[in-house]
């Protein structure tokens, strides 16, 4: 009887010890529970403080991060407020004055083309419009222009449209003046729309890739000729296509043109 007792006693000594039993399991989730709770509550009085001092004090005038604007394009101002608004101030503002002005339809907007001349997007009116951003000492440059020009010789006596937007915001490598630009594409046989040297993220975005991103929720562009936008015949259809290669929209622009000619909606 003593050996049981005390065969007893040591068990429970050890379950005890070992911290194995139901009661400890219990106490140590809520201890968990709390603990997260604590965390949580911390979090959300700090980012309520930080948005309280940039309403009270106002935010630093200038961007603490070379990733500002970056981040702001991704939508991080919205997602993560207590750090963006204290750190990127510059650049939420910039999105936020964006999103304001974003035009209501792909036919308000206009845009300049290589040579200066300002162009209606109205008189698109009724095409397939397909555009992306270029440049010029890419390790795209020559499949892609190559891809363009063949795209534009199946489909130039259609109704569409391919507009090329010069951009030097990756890798700087369209850093040529405009007429050197539209020189370089000439030789490789371009004969679409070559339009004016813009900015595709960050600030300084142009209204139309504003619009287009806004539309297909596209946050950021990657890089030279990543996203080809197509944009239907009605003007409000707009589409993002990522890492395709030009012909790759061949039938998309079928499609769309067919489905023109039917009435169909798109």
């Amino acid at each position: 009887m003593e050996h049981d007792m005390s065969e007893c006693v040591s068990k429970l000594s050890l379950r005890t010890h070992g911290q194995t039993g139901p009661s400890f399991r219990l106490v140590t989730k809520m201890s968990a529970f709390s603990a997260a709770m604590t965390r949580f509550l911390l979090l959300t009085l700090l980012s309520f403080l930080l948005l309280a001092c940039v309403t009270v004090f106002g935010a630093p005038e200038a961007d603490q991060h070379e990733m500002c604007s970056e981040w702001a394009d991704r939508g991080e101002c919205d997602s993560n407020p207590g750090y963006m608004l204290i750190n990127c101030a510059t650049s939420c503002a910039a999105v936020s004055s964006q999103q304001e002005t974003i035009a209501d339809s792909f036919y308000d907007l206009s845009a300049n083309d290589i040579l200066g001349n300002l162009i209606p997007f109205s008189q698109f009116a009724g095409k397939v419009v397909v555009m992306t951003n270029v440049a010029s000492y890419c390790g795209y440059t020559e499949s892609h222009y190559r891809g363009l020009v063949q795209l534009w010789e199946v489909v130039k006596h259609q109704p569409v449209e391919i507009l090329a937007f010069p951009c030097n915001q990756f890798g700087q490598q369209e850093p040529k003046s405009p007429p050197e630009i539209l020189q370089f594409a000439t030789n490789k046989g371009v004969e679409f729309r070559m339009m004016d040297k813009i900015q595709v993220n960050g600030p300084q975005t142009h209204p139309v890739y504003q619009y287009v991103k806004h539309r297909t929720g596209v946050k950021t562009i990657t890089w030279n000729f990543a996203t080809y936008f197509v944009i239907g015949p009605d003007g409000s259809s707009v589409e993002a296509y990522s890492g395709v290669e030009p012909m790759a929209l061949q039938p998309i622009i079928d499609v769309l043109l067919s489905e023109d000619e039917t009435g169909e909606e798109f």
